[in-house]
């Protein structure tokens, strides 16, 4: 089961505004009448709860959402483009790819953020006519939507996970009880990825999770420890396998439950039912060890054998009582606010050298608007001055020592200062 990879998203490109002049019968010069384009479609991931795997993006990698259209004459607007909607699930985590930071948590069923935002779309000439500039003849491009590569890794959200030193059986339980066909040998580590299974009991079902093998040091990073634990702290519920055929039942027993303590404590909290497996090998020492185990753990051990489906429909049922018991608990908790992938831009700008005479302009609100002139268009670049003295940007630039024909960077366009 592919339970991380790494994707590009990117939100739409906006539509252009147009030039355009009002035109009909009796009125030969009308007023400019050009509209703005539409904003480009955004990028969202949505958590869903039958979505169990992130397989669906082992092959595509890059994903866009819908350009804007553009303006047209008398004041229509572009539409907007369409937005681009990619399912997760739930349990997935995002980072962003470049430096690592954790962007979004998406852990229960519906919760969504927004991945790449769209560009915004052009403005019409209508949008730039003043007293003084009656008719202006210039107008904006679309603005390149947001492009963001992330890393999603899932953090298995399963209803019921399987504790137990490698080769106790939990590969034969799930394949016994559920839909899944793991993989299965004699031999430790034979589960090297998350495999998850759907369990019916009665008319309710659960979704239960084999994953690979601890060891001791798993919670150090031993073995398989980390790819283990990252998945286990998900689990509403554990079910606690033990080898019917060990000779001490209740160490192996304490050895995985302290690696779960020192990976999380919290893990401790987590409902538990414990079973011995494998008891067609030798129904004696089942019943020893499920006494042993009952005795130190302070609660019913059940006694099963997957190969031979003696014992499992008792442990199902059991299972799922306790999973709608969590379930019940889960829905009384109050809801986590939704973290948002990335803080808000800055409305301000600030100036900095950025060689011999250029200087670079940051500041969202500013450098779009730059980025989106068209200054191929008679008086576009007349506009810019005048937005950049009105927004207190010439200023600022010849407070730190720009010069009239030094070079002025915004984002990917560079102007000449006018001083």
């Amino acid at each position: 089961m592919l339970d991380a990879v790494e994707i590009e998203v990117r939100g739409g490109r906006g539509g252009h505004g147009v030039v355009s002049y009002h035109r009909e019968k009796f009125v030969p010069n009308g007023g400019p009448d050009g509209g703005d384009g539409g904003r480009g479609g955004r990028v969202f991931m949505r958590a869903l709860d039958d979505v169990y795997t992130l397989e669906q993006y082992r092959s595509k990698k890059k994903f866009s959402a819908g350009d804007g259209g553009n303006g047209g004459p008398n004041l229509r607007t572009g539409a907007h483009g369409e937005d681009l909607v990619l399912f997760v699930p739930a349990g997935t985590v995002i980072h962003d790819a470049e430096n690592g930071d954790l962007l979004a948590d998406l852990a229960k069923p519906g919760d969504e953020v927004l991945a790449a935002h769209g560009g915004r779309g052009g403005w019409g000439n209508k949008r730039f006519a003043t007293s003084t500039n009656k008719t202006p003849s210039y107008s904006q491009k679309g603005h390149p939507g947001e492009d963001v590569v992330l890393r999603m890794e899932l953090r298995l959200l399963a209803d019921v996970g399987l504790l137990g030193l490698p080769n106790a059986g939990k590969s034969t339980l799930l394949a016994a009880v559920s839909n899944a066909k793991p993989k299965i040998a004699n031999y430790p580590f034979t589960t090297l990825e998350p495999m998850l299974g759907v369990v019916n009991v009665a008319f309710d079902r659960f979704t239960m999770a084999d994953l690979p093998g601890l060891v001791e040091g798993a919670s150090e990073g031993y073995g398989l420890g980390f790819e283990f634990l990252k998945h286990i702290r998900r689990c509403r519920v554990l079910l606690h396998l033990i080898d019917s055929t060990s000779p001490d039942p209740v160490t192996d027993f304490e050895l995985i439950e302290g690696e779960v303590r020192a990976y999380d404590p919290h893990l401790e909290e987590v409902a538990r039912a414990v079973a011995v497996s494998k008891s067609d090998l030798d129904p004696g020492a089942a019943e020893s060890s499920a006494a042993a185990l009952a005795a130190h753990v302070k609660q019913p051990v059940r006694i099963i054998s997957a190969l031979e489906g003696k014992g499992t429909a008792a442990l199902m049922t059991e299972l799922m009582l306790l999973v709608q018991a969590e379930r019940e608990r889960a829905a009384t908790m109050p809801n986590e606010e939704i973290p948002v992938l990335r803080p808000e831009s800055r409305e301000r700008f600030s100036v900095a050298p950025a060689g011999e005479n250029r200087w670079a302009v940051e500041g969202r609100r500013v450098v779009q608007f730059v980025e989106m002139m068209d200054t191929g268009m008679e008086g576009a670049n007349d506009e810019i001055q005048r937005r950049l003295d009105r927004w207190g940007v010439g200023k600022a630039l010849r407070h730190a020592g720009a010069q009239a024909g030094d070079t002025i960077v915004f984002g990917d366009t560079e102007i000449p200062f006018e001083g």
